[in-house]
């Protein structure tokens, strides 16, 4: 999903307060919408407990507070005493119709889903605030009749949410400067070195913001086939970058680069640690055995006396019982010889 795909998506959700589908059923044109938090929450209270019933049920209310229209008449006007009357008239169909209509409610919530990391940037654009300055004074965040019963869903909720913080943020900022006007009178230089350092905060978030608007969504950086590229958000980071590179100092590349590389040694260290560990414990089980040199140390070719005596070894027998002994109480033994070859070391 794009910026401009989520963005008119989300202009629905948040001035009407959901999607809509349009669905032909029985030569009847039905238009469903997408359910909040509220409705959703009804329509598993509605639907009873978990029995075997209980998904037929849960169907049939999701379809009953999904239903928007109906040959082009407004469902949402009185809903509450149209409920029940819906809830049986779906129930009217067949199971594989409740199946297919609740695939395409199920696909139409996902996509508003899919819009959830674009609300902060939709709120910061120009036709957002308008239409916000519009809605505060209106008192009314919903133009579709009969939503006012549906309650806000969270689109709704968070764009009200960073509207009015903006709001608080530039009564704020008035009110700042407002007393740095009054402190200018007897400290004019300590006072422009203030405003100097709240003005560039307040810059840098503003561009922050645009730059947001702009893209849609935050995305985190990646890497690309030309390289790493230092993730910064303002003109003044990027300066603060090439300043460093400038001065010779490390800049996040290569802070970046040296803790990966730091990464890299101290694996190959643990690894290293761990290969000696190993090889310290074959040692100390060979030279238990007493009769079978440590080659691993010694690191040479055997010499005759130590080549015969591990062919005297490899020699001898060891007993174990065949299986091809059928008779559990026949106690004889086969012998099997073992073959090995001579380390040479090598």
């Amino acid at each position: 999903m794009d910026r401009n795909e989520a963005y008119h998506l989300l202009s629905d959700l948040i001035y009407k307060g959901f999607l809509t589908l349009r669905m032909k059923i029985a030569d009847k044109d039905f238009v469903f919408k997408t359910v909040n938090e509220k409705e959703h929450n009804l329509i598993k209270l509605y639907s009873g407990f978990s029995d075997k019933g209980y998904a037929v049920r849960f169907n049939l209310n999701y379809m009953a507070f999904s239903l928007l229209m109906v040959e082009g008449k407004n469902f949402l006007i009185n809903r509450n005493n149209k409920i029940k009357e819906c809830y049986n008239f779906f129930g009217q169909f067949p199971y594989q119709l409740h199946n297919r209509i609740m695939k395409e409610l199920i696909d139409l919530r996902d996509v508003a889903f899919g819009c959830i990391d674009y609300v902060e940037g939709f709120s910061y654009t120009d036709q957002s605030r308008r239409k916000w300055n519009i809605s505060y004074k209106l008192n009314s965040f919903s133009d579709f009749p009969g939503s006012k019963n549906l309650g806000m869903n969270a689109y709704q909720e968070s764009w009200i949410l960073i509207n009015k913080m903006l709001d608080d943020e530039e009564i704020y900022n008035k009110d700042f400067s407002l007393a740095l006007l009054v402190a200018s009178a007897s400290n004019p230089k300590g006072t422009r070195s203030i405003r100097g350092r709240h003005d560039a905060a307040v810059q840098r978030a503003e561009e922050r913001r645009k730059k947001l608007s702009k893209k849609g969504s935050h995305q985190k950086q990646a890497w690309k086939p030309d390289g790493w590229a230092a993730p910064v958000d303002t003109a003044e980071e990027l300066v603060a970058e090439l300043m460093r590179q400038m001065e010779g100092k490390k800049d996040k590349h290569d802070l970046f680069i040296d803790d990966y590389m730091k990464k890299l040694r101290e694996r190959a260290d643990e690894q290293t640690r761990q290969a000696e560990e190993r090889l310290q414990k074959l040692r100390e089980r060979r030279k238990k055995e007493g009769d079978i040199p440590d080659i691993i140390s010694t690191q040479r070719i055997l010499t005759v006396e130590e080549s015969e005596k591990l062919n005297k070894k490899s020699n001898n027998l060891m007993i174990v019982k065949s299986e091809e002994v059928a008779d559990k109480n026949e106690e004889e033994r086969f012998y099997k010889k073992i073959g090995s070859r001579v380390l040479t070391g090598k």
